[in-house]
C-alpha cells in the first residue's frame, strides 16, 4: 500500500471538508482505497491529507492529476501551495 500525503494551509477548515467529502467519487476512479485527514493540534487550518493506494504509481499519478489541483485551489481559498509526497512501506513493528 503506497500513501499520497497532502500537507496545506486551508482558508476555512468547513469548506476544506465539504469539498474533500464531495470529492470522494474521484479519488475512488483513481485508484485510491481509502483517505484520512488530519489537523495541527493548534491550528485547525493546517491540514494533512494521507491517501492510500495500492501502488507508488497510482499515488504519484493522482498528485499530479489537474482535477486534484483544481479541487485543492477551490478547497483551499488559495491560502497556500500544497506540498505532496509519496510513500512505500519499508518497516512495519508491533510497537
Amino acid at each position: 500500500m503506497a500513501l499520497l500525503i497532502i500537507h496545506h494551509k486551508v482558508g476555512d477548515y468547513e469548506t476544506f471538508k465539504e469539498v474533500f467529502l464531495d470529492d470522494q467519487e474521484r479519488r475512488r476512479r483513481s485508484g485510491c482505497k481509502g483517505a484520512r485527514v488530519h489537523q495541527n493540534a493548534i491550528d485547525a487550518n493546517d491540514v494533512w491529507v494521507v491517501l492510500e493506494f495500492e501502488t507508488a504509481e497510482q499515488a504519484k499519478e493522482h498528485g499530479e492529476g489537474l482535477e486534484l489541483h483544481e479541487a485543492i485551489k477551490w478547497a483551499t481559498s488559495n491560502v497556500s501551495m500544497p506540498d505532496f509526497v509519496v510513500l512505500e512501506p519499508a518497516m512495519e513493528t508491533d510497537a
